[in-house]
């Protein structure tokens, strides 16, 4: 991946409002990235740069009234620690109510040195992410990506699927872990299971775990309880971690591996998820009785969403991305209502092994890639 000059473009589309999106390109030609407001309104932003099979992690902020991103800095200690490769292993961010940074992120793995799950945290007022961590304790078979989801009162989850140790191989024997923090990263409880009875994972795509306005824990992954089945799932925590019930979004019939990624954002007291099944992208709030809207046309991949405070939303994606392959770009903005707002958006230029992150900018939105 070279550095490239940050290139910004426009991009407008109407909202019955008035809503606009902005078009922006990661800093230093990074890749995959991820957003994070504080409550502050500080922005932290998260990519990948270097070589793709072992890069670094990189991390920039903007604070409220801020035109350009701060010069970046590196979040691992030890380089060439992450991966781009195969666009699900990338480093995923959340902060806490105290203003901590928390980052996760999948190591590069091979047979002799399997894959490791590190964690970073940057605490307020620090001027550096403390050391990297590698917190998978003993489970096995790290593959498709981690997540953090950070809450207001020091709880931190980290959040990511494999098998417990010396358990039989096999899609349908994975597992969602959990480790829990109380001190805002500063230690984690060791892991436990949170699918333990609904087991069966897809290997390698991502999970997303946020805590919901209310305070629940929210986990979206693929299942496979069968090896031709890809249920995208809902894994709800309503004691802070203690126990899980799992609940059917999108169910895809497809006995392969599509190695693909989900979100989550805040909308007002809801949230808002979005997942591919089948080549396109869904969209629904969570927890009511709001059925799937589909909001893409084919060859649609990683979507990436963001709300602003009058409850609109973007939902941003990847066309044509593959193995080794870049593509486009689109995008689609909802009204409060949840419905489509006028016609999708679209550019050309994801690179390769690429992603799409969106964040609210007044009563619009940026889209970064």
């Amino acid at each position: 991946m070279k550095c490239l000059p940050l290139i910004v473009c426009i991009a407008i589309c109407g909202l019955a409002q008035g809503g606009t999106v902005r078009l922006e390109r990661v800093p230093e030609g990074g890749v995959q990235p991820q957003v994070a407001t504080g409550a502050n309104g500080v922005l932290h932003l998260v990519y990948l740069h270097g070589e793709p099979g072992a890069c670094d992690v990189r991390h920039a902020m903007k604070k409220p009234g801020d035109k350009e991103w701060s010069a970046p800095g590196t979040v691992n200690s030890e380089s060439g620690t992450a991966i781009a490769v195969g666009t699900i292993r990338g480093a995923q961010i959340s902060i806490g109510g105290d203003g901590t940074v928390h980052v996760v992120w999948n190591g590069p793995g091979s047979k002799q040195a399997p894959s490791a799950l590190f964690y970073a945290r940057l605490v307020p007022g620090g001027t550096a992410f403390e050391p990297q961590r590698n917190l998978l304790g003993d489970t096995e078979a790290l593959d498709g990506g981690a997540s953090v989801a950070a809450g207001a009162g020091g709880e931190v989850f980290l959040v990511w699927h494999g098998r417990p140790a010396n358990a039989a191989p096999g899609e349908t024997g994975r597992v969602v872990f959990v480790r829990k923090s109380t001190d805002s990263g500063r230690t984690f409880a060791p892991a436990k299971i949170a699918n333990l009875d609904y087991a069966g994972v897809c290997a390698c795509c991502s999970l997303r775990s946020f805590v919901a306005p209310g305070g629940d824990l929210l986990t979206l992954y693929r299942a496979a309880r069968r090896l031709d089945e890809r249920d995208v799932t809902l894994l709800a925590s309503r004691d802070g971690g203690e126990t899980f019930a799992p609940r059917i979004l999108g169910p895809w019939a497809i006995a392969a591996c599509p190695m693909s990624s989900m979100s989550m954002a805040a909308a007002g007291t809801q949230t808002r998820a979005a997942w591919e099944a089948d080549g396109k992208i869904f969209t629904a709030l969570l927890g009511g009785a709001s059925s799937p809207v589909v909001v893409s046309g084919d060859k649609a991949r990683h979507p990436a969403l963001a709300t602003n405070a009058r409850g609109e939303t973007v939902i941003a994606w990847s066309v044509g991305t593959g193995w080794q392959r870049g593509g486009g770009l689109a995008w689609q903005l909802l009204g409060a209502d949840g419905n489509p707002a006028g016609q999708p958006g679209s550019a050309r230029g994801m690179p390769v092994w690429g992603g799409a992150a969106a964040y609210a900018e007044g009563e619009g939105f940026v889209v970064m890639f």
